[in-house]
């Protein structure tokens, strides 16, 4: 069969970091695809352009890929590369994810101005400028005294508000970054920083990366399925499937980590049935309550232990911490 000239266009938001990742993605496929050219849209959406409130209150996190998808839709691109933990839980109808590549590290960094690199090292009542309920309920239930506040804006923007704030502007000794995001744009002081997982669970799917097209366009998806990581894409897709099953949201403080363990074990290497280990920790906004999840299971049994964790927590009260009012998302 003839392969398809089609040039690939790729559709990413505006914002550094994004540009980035699409990049990245074009690099790879233009090395798959050496006779196809790469073309790029960059797009604004929703979420960049209001940033003066909380995504819970202005729609979710699906403001910054709503407006991607539409042009994906339309057939003006043929994939979206998104930071997967932007994605909402649930596939847009008529759109799939072709791909996950490889993730990178989970963790949260802790960016000060001080040059704290722990949370123990800052001051007693210090002000963290956040908009992530799971990073303010994970930081107040290690640190009760701080004090949390709404910071919005991309990594540099976040940054700087910490780090050389402009005049009359809101005052924050820190704020928390992905460190996988530090890695891409090459800041790679701020991104030895990292939190232990242990006190700062990720968010669902954070560090991967999301290959999203059409689910009718089979050329691009044959052409994305190379950058698939099979066992990134069996962590994160479980992530997702818990978010769904616990209908979480953007006023949720929850963390979920599914990641693959290395076990050392002859028969695991033979056979390729990975052992994963799944983490899950749902908290009320203030961090006095928490319900934690956390066992390990092999690839095939692994949709079993998601029903399982789901059922647990459900038992033991998510629901009524999952829809706790806090203070965005």
């Amino acid at each position: 069969m003839r392969r398809s000239r089609k040039p690939i266009v790729i559709a990413s938001r505006r914002s550094l970091l994004a540009r980035t990742q699409a990049e990245m993605v074009g690099r790879a496929l233009g090395k798959l695809h050496p006779n196809v050219e790469i073309q790029y849209r960059w797009i604004e959406s929703e979420g960049d352009i209001k940033l003066n409130q909380s995504l819970a209150d202005i729609g979710g996190k699906g403001l910054f890929t709503r407006t991607i998808e539409s042009v994906l839709l339309k057939g003006e691109a043929d994939i979206a590369v998104h930071s997967l933990k932007d994605l909402p839980a649930r596939d847009t109808p008529g759109l799939m994810i072709a791909a996950v590549p490889k993730r990178t590290v989970v963790n949260d960094c802790l960016i000060a101005k001080d040059g704290s690199t722990s949370l123990d090292q800052l001051a007693t009542g210090a002000i963290i400028g956040t908009s992530s309920p799971r990073r303010a309920s994970q930081l107040l239930r290690a640190r009760p005294d701080l004090k949390i506040d709404l910071i919005r804006g991309n990594v540099e923007t976040r940054i700087n508000k910490v780090i050389a704030p402009q005049p009359n502007t809101i005052h924050y000794d820190a704020t928390l970054l992905a460190a996988a995001g530090l890695r891409r744009l090459k800041k790679l002081d701020l991104a030895a920083r990292t939190i232990p997982t242990d006190i700062m669970l990720p968010a669902a799917c954070q560090a991967a990366l999301a290959i999203q097209c059409r689910s009718d366009d089979h050329v691009t998806l044959t052409r994305c399925l190379p950058l698939n990581n099979p066992s990134s894409s069996t962590a994160v897709h479980a992530e997702r499937e818990i978010l769904a099953a616990l209908e979480a949201d953007c006023h949720s403080a929850i963390a979920v980590l599914a990641e693959p363990v290395e076990t050392g074990d002859e028969l695991t290497k033979r056979t390729g049935d990975q052992t994963y280990r799944l983490q899950i920790r749902i908290l009320s906004p203030d961090g006095s309550h928490c319900l934690e999840f956390d066992q390990q299971t092999k690839t095939k049994e692994l949709r079993r232990l998601i029903k399982t964790a789901v059922s647990q927590l459900k038992e033991q009260g998510a629901d009524d911490l999952l829809h706790s009012q806090t203070i965005g998302a």
